[in-house]
This record gives C-alpha cells, structure tokens and sequence, in this order.
C-alpha cells in the first residue's frame, strides 16, 4: 500500500501551479495562466500520511490515474508537463 506525507503532497501540488484556501479542509485549486481551472482537490488539515485509497480520491478529482498523480507528488512532472498531459486527455482547463 503507497502512502504519502500530507504535507509533502501540498508542497508538491502548489509548485505545480495549484493555489490553497483554507478551511475545514485544505482546498487545492489549479491554476493556469493566471485563471482558476475547474480542477479541485481537497486535503485534511491534519499531520497524518495519505494511504491508498486517499490518494486514489485525489487523482480521481484531479482527473489523473493513480500512477500520474504519484508521478506529479514525486516531482516526476513538471507544472508545464501537467499542462500537456492534461491537454492530451482532451481536459478543458
């Protein structure tokens, strides 16, 4: 079972272009261009690691495959990578 450090992940996902608004959870929202996309996930404020079945929410939310996103937490691609592979999925951002 693949687990990640919570705040490793939010690290990780802020240098590649998502924004955090706080409240009763971290809300992580990307952006591209300056603008907000519609692509949003969420995280606990809490210090515990994110197992397997998290992590699969995530990619799920951020239209990923399990394997992309870990790829994107581990810095395996670039904030501009994640652009492209978004725009090969046809995902409007």
């Amino acid at each position: 079972m693949a687990t990640r450090d919570n705040k490793k992940v939010l690290k990780a996902l802020t240098k590649k272009g998502f924004k955090l608004h706080n409240s009763n959870h971290i809300k992580l929202t990307l952006h591209h261009n300056g603008k907000k996309t519609g692509l949003t996930t969420w995280v606990s404020h809490g210090k515990q690691d994110l197992g397997d079945r998290m992590i699969g929410i995530m990619a799920d939310q951020l239209q990923l495959e399990r394997g992309e996103f870990q790829d994107l937490v581990d810095c395996h691609i670039s904030a501009s990578g994640l652009i492209q592979l978004y725009h090969e999925k046809g995902v409007v951002i």
